[in-house]
């Protein structure tokens, strides 16, 4: 008699536990994008009543940024996510598949799982003129004669030569901390904000040169995040080094101003857009301020005046 209770118990158990289902019932992505462009994609659920759904945030296509994401209840049983990404890759790409959780009424996690199915999205650069009857007027290309070849071969070699001269001889003269192949034992921080104040003083910007300017902007942020965290991050796209900051608690607050950041940094890099003068000193002060606020000490270097 025990026994048939007991075998009733499991088994009424067993049914219990699989009752809690979600399911994926529809999803609209749609299979093209723009660069660096809102891109939002929709997802319907169906579940079992009673249950909350919540988004795996830990498991989202690599290739897209997600912005925002927003849930509405279309019955007890059924639920609709509406989410926002940008897209950071050009060319195909594919939006993998995204999971969703089922939660019980006290916080319970992953009672069970819906995942959607993966699309193919074929991203396309930015379009900045819309006018199709633009022609490109320049006159045919017609090569030299081969001595003007070989003129050019010499000169190049002049060039490298003295470069190569006053490359040695730079340094010879170079200051301990910046000689290439020693260690620079400064703190992380000063290493940073002192290389923002050399990029500043380049001239990279004042002729035009914007794309190698937020190149090297770009490079500090990196060699800081090694010196600093410990984190290589010199391969990582925009999204990969958005993601690792995520996980480091000192830059949580800073989350924003840095993806803001890297959004309009990407823009200038890859889509050449062209950013004011007031744009960029106000993203060098990002990066200076990140520096200043993830420094475990004082920094005492001062920021470059804003002619």
């Amino acid at each position: 008699m025990k026994k048939g209770f007991l075998l009733l118990a499991v088994l009424g158990c067993g049914g219990w536990l699989a009752a809690q289902e979600i399911h994926v019932t529809g999803q609209q992505v749609p299979a093209a994008a723009s660069f660096a462009q809102p891109y939002d994609v929709r997802f319907e659920l169906s579940h079992t009543p009673g249950y909350a759904v919540a988004l795996d945030t830990e498991h989202l296509p690599k290739d897209f940024d997600l912005l925002q994401a927003s849930s509405q209840t279309l019955s007890p049983g059924t639920a609709a996510y509406d989410l926002r990404f940008l897209p950071f890759t050009l060319g195909k790409s594919t939006f993998t598949a995204v999971t969703f959780t089922l939660q019980g009424p006290s916080g319970e996690k992953a009672l069970a799982q819906g995942t959607s199915r993966p699309q193919a999205v074929e991203i396309k650069p930015v379009q900045f003129f819309k006018e199709k009857t633009l022609r490109d007027i320049r006159p045919p290309y017609i090569p030299g004669n081969g001595w003007i070849w070989l003129l050019c071969v010499l000169i190049l070699g002049l060039v490298v030569y003295f470069a190569w001269r006053f490359g040695r001889k730079k340094l010879r003269t170079a200051p301990a901390a910046g000689l290439p192949g020693e260690p620079d034992t400064r703190p992380a921080d000063e290493i940073a904000l002192s290389k923002i104040q050399i990029l500043l003083q380049s001239g990279l910007w004042e002729r035009a040169e914007y794309k190698l300017f937020y190149l090297e902007l770009g490079d500090i942020l990196r060699e800081y995040f090694w010196r600093r965290f410990g984190l290589d991050v010199s391969a990582d796209t925009s999204v990969e080094l958005l993601r690792r900051a995520r996980k480091l608690p000192v830059m949580q607050p800073l989350l924003p101003a840095l993806r803001g950041y890297l959004d309009e940094a990407d823009l200038v890099k890859f889509a050449r857009a062209i950013p004011t003068e007031t744009q960029m000193h106000a993203q060098v002060q990002t990066l200076q301020q990140l520096v200043r606020r993830t420094s475990p000490r004082p920094v005492e270097l001062k920021e470059a005046p804003h002619d």
